[in-house]
């Protein structure tokens, strides 16, 4: 048995769709050395960030969810602080018990949403507020 997290990760807005794919990559990477599994990648398109980060007053959202021991969330945030495209990230636990069989697992491609590029919107008050205190800790 596996537990579940979600983690919502910010992008600098300047990067490529090749950087994209490249991170993607990386931490598709990361889950599975741990022996845990992706179950969605989503960017969610460049946004207006509630206040600006890193000088940076957009960003690319990306939501990844995923099962794996309880070990895999700091592996996966230590890369996320050490990849200097990341702007902020935060992670939340969905279920402390899921049997990977249960769960449909399917081929995990970054998936992007209709409406992606500068829809404008404002971040999540709760991501930015964290995404905050991560800048305030660096």
């Amino acid at each position: 048995r596996m537990r579940r997290y979600e983690t919502l990760f910010i992008i600098t807005p300047d990067s490529s769709d090749d950087e994209l794919k490249t991170i993607f990559e990386k931490f598709q990477n990361v889950v599975t050395t741990r022996k845990g599994q992706i179950l969605s990648y989503e960017e969610q398109g460049k946004k207006k960030l509630a206040y600006e980060i890193k000088k940076h007053g957009k960003g690319h959202y990306v939501q990844m969810d995923y099962l794996g021991p309880a070990d895999i969330v700091a592996e996966v945030e230590r890369n996320l602080r050490l990849d200097e495209r990341i702007l902020a990230y935060i992670t939340v636990k969905l279920a402390d018990s899921v049997d990977p069989e249960s769960v449909k697992a399917e081929a995990v491609e970054p998936r992007r949403l209709a409406k992606a590029e500068e829809s404008g919107e404002e971040a999540p008050a709760a991501a930015a507020e964290k995404a905050g205190r991560e800048e305030e800790t660096d």
